[in-house]
């Protein structure tokens, strides 16, 4: 079983305000649908479509200043199955719940492909990072090795 596919079907990018002081970040991610997908050239296999919505959410720190800007991914994962756990996984869905094994794939497959795009959208529309990205730090001085007494 394996991720053969991604795809993007809306991508909303708003700023409502300009970023100004703090800012608090929270993102969103829901699996909103599986669908079993018809795919010819996969015999023997099924394909299972994991329709997902990916949300990023940025708020003014201060009461006042409220909801700064949103961006906001739709698409699905199209991942290969078995036949025999397709059933498996359908009926799981109809209670909402997905096997570990294939969450785990599934959104880590989405979180990969959706963070990289809204860092790319983040920079275009000047919006602070919503994941933390390395920077390079000035040596602390306390970590200078003492001058030698003679």
């Amino acid at each position: 079983m394996a991720i053969i596919g991604f795809n993007i079907k809306k991508i909303l990018v708003e700023r409502k305000k300009l970023v100004r002081g703090e800012v608090k970040v929270n993102t969103r991610m829901n699996i909103t649908d599986v669908k079993k997908q018809s795919v010819k050239i996969t015999k023997g296999k099924d394909v299972l479509s994991f329709s997902f919505d990916f949300a990023i959410f940025y708020k003014g720190v201060a009461d006042h200043i409220g909801s700064v800007a949103d961006i906001i991914f739709e698409g699905n994962v199209l991942f290969l199955a078995d036949p025999k756990d397709t059933t498996k996984i359908l009926d799981a869905w109809k209670k909402k719940e997905i096997p570990e094994d294939i969450k785990i794939r599934v959104l880590n497959t989405i979180l990969s492909k959706c963070n990289i795009k809204a860092l790319v959208l983040e920079e275009d529309m000047g919006l602070p990072s919503h994941i933390p990205l390395p920077k390079f730090q000035p040596k602390s001085k306390s970590k200078e090795k003492p001058a030698k007494k003679k």
